[in-house]
């Protein structure tokens, strides 16, 4: 399958969004959108993976965010690197502002060392206040002879925020450890109430890779694996720790996530099932009473396509893989 008609269909899932509502620059921490996490697992095995899924997080009566996502990666042989593609739909309720971010990255400039090697990435998010720009566009063009504007007062956007990413991943036969630097520069387009800033923001992943296959066959029916993930931003911390386990499709999971800057500690667990290259995963957990502020409740439902590298040579079908 070549580079474009992924592209196709990983437009079609993210055009899917669209149907969706979501968050604003207030983050959320997906849990299986590898490319926001550390955009240098594209490719990563000469995988091709198409990730899609929704987020809800409640804080309060108030206060509810819902994030949509979408992502395709793949390695590019002309590339000599992963590429991806992170779409996101977001809405945050207070405010009912609905955005929309889109991002190409690439992943590649390996160093060896020894039995395990140091990847690379960079690339950028784009992200714009759609729902506000299109009641303003419309605001304009249609006639308001009896009915007055609605002023937008200054949680209007009127800028555009741009999310270029930096980071690493070292990898070998059993463990990931990655980081991911993010600088977050605001840039009106027009007149705002807001001053433009700039920010950082660093990702740690680390994880245990669960992939018990020798030469492509399954060598155990049960895999279990941690994952850490720590998110720092100003006035933004996230840590979750989570612990999977895979006995032949099925999938079962624990997780606790603390959000320092809400003071809310969760606690859930995670289902999945996969059939062949597919993937189903849901993610659901509350507020820890008398540990968190809120008896605030989070659930993500997300659907994975996950496709092995595939030789096959037109002139000689039948020659086994180059090593």
């Amino acid at each position: 399958m070549r580079i474009s008609p992924k592209i196709f269909v990983c437009c079609i899932l993210m055009f899917s969004g669209w149907m969706s509502r979501a968050q604003n620059e207030t983050y959320l921490l997906p849990f299986d959108n590898r490319i926001e996490l550390n955009p240098a697992l594209a490719g990563l095995n000469k995988n091709s993976s198409y990730r899609t899924g929704n987020q809800y997080s409640h804080l309060n009566s108030e206060e509810t965010y819902n994030l949509f996502y979408a992502s395709w990666d793949a390695y590019s042989n002309k590339l000599k690197g992963g590429v991806a593609l992170n779409f996101s739909q977001g809405m945050l309720s207070k405010q009912n502002i609905t955005t929309t971010s889109l991002g190409f990255f690439y992943s590649g400039f390996p160093i060896k060392i020894n039995d395990s090697k140091i990847l690379f990435t960079g690339g950028t998010d784009v992200l714009a206040a759609t729902k506000h720009w299109a009641v303003a566009f419309l605001n304009n063009i249609i006639p308001h002879d009896n009915d007055a504007l609605v002023e937008q007062g200054e949680s209007f956007f009127r800028y555009y925020i741009f999310k270029p990413k930096f980071g690493f991943l070292w990898t070998n036969n059993s463990l990931q450890i990655g980081v991911t630097s993010t600088v977050l520069h605001t840039r009106n387009v027009a007149y705002s109430l807001i001053e433009p800033t700039t920010t950082l923001g660093y990702t740690l992943y680390v994880s245990k890779k669960m992939d018990n296959r020798v030469r492509d066959l399954y060598s155990k029916p049960f895999e279990m694996s941690p994952e850490l993930i720590v998110f720092y931003r100003e006035e933004i911390t996230i840590a979750r720790l989570r612990l999977l386990a895979e006995y032949t499709n099925k999938t079962w999971g624990a997780f606790i996530q603390n959000d320092f800057t809400n003071q809310i500690t969760t606690l859930g667990g995670t289902i999945g099932y996969r059939h062949n290259f597919m993937r189903f995963n849901l993610n659901a957990g509350m507020g820890i009473p008398g540990a968190s502020d809120y008896n605030a409740f989070m659930c993500e439902f997300s659907f994975n396509i996950i496709v092995p590298p595939f030789r096959h040579s037109k002139y000689n079908p039948w020659a086994p893989p180059k090593r």
